[in-house]
């Protein structure tokens, strides 16, 4: 193994006893990108099985069919360690043992020794939550996205127009969307109404709210990518 920067059994007993016992992900890894700590939570995400020893290797020796896609990460790490400065990241990758496509915000550190020497990056990962100016004013909490759609007598293409409704495109945008004309849009729009037990956009908003369907994104507006947040 090639020399590290700095022996992991140096990083604090306190932090190490805190990031085990953290819900949320994190790592922390030397000015190399290579793995000195990373706590279960992150295990989890990444996919790495307990144990599976991690220490001086980059992601590439763990986990070869995602290194390249992360290779932005460790763009961002070389700027934090540069300039002394945290970055956030928004990220969409197939994560967990599921190796489902979703969003995720990774919050990038500069670890420093009790010196003030800096050593590497502690990163920590947290599921995405959105939150809409309405949302707010209405007093209502973010929350996560959702690809799954729930069991009901609605169609796929259908969830796929109620997507678009919901979030006010008209007609015409929503079939521009679809490929589809916009008197069809309209005409399923009828009968997603009827199926919800109504036959108006505000009875069908309220549903849309009531089932947590407001939530709901199809799966295939999803596309892997990191994007830095300003």
């Amino acid at each position: 193994m090639s020399q590290m920067y700095f022996n992991p059994k140096d990083i604090s007993h306190q932090i190490i006893y805190l990031l085990n016992n953290h819900p949320h992900p994190h790592h922390i890894r030397d000015k190399a990108s290579r793995y000195l700590y990373m706590n279960l939570a992150m295990r989890k995400l990444l996919n790495i099985p307990t144990g599976f020893p991690i220490e001086g290797k980059r992601l590439s020796e763990i986990k070869p069919d995602i290194s390249e896609f992360f290779e932005g990460l460790h763009q961002q790490e070389e700027r934090v360690i540069q300039k002394e400065t945290s970055v956030s990241l928004l990220i969409t990758a197939h994560f967990g043992k599921e190796n489902r496509l979703q969003p995720y915000i990774f919050d990038i550190y500069p670890f420093f020794n009790e010196t003030g020497q800096i050593l590497g990056t502690m990163t920590e990962a947290r599921q995405c939550q959105f939150f809409s100016a309405l949302d707010y004013i209405q007093g209502k909490s973010p929350k996560t996205l959702t690809t799954s759609l729930p069991n009901t007598i609605l169609t796929q293409r259908e969830f796929q127009i109620i997507f678009y409704a919901y979030h006010a495109l008209s007609s015409k945008e929503v079939g521009e969307y679809l490929n589809l004309s916009h008197r069809t849009v309209e005409n399923k729009l009828q009968c997603i109404y009827e199926k919800m037990g109504g036959h108006h956009q505000k009875g069908f908003r309220k549903y849309i709210q009531d089932s947590g369907l407001n939530h709901f994104i199809p799966q295939h507006l999803l596309a892997s990518s990191i994007q830095r947040i300003d």
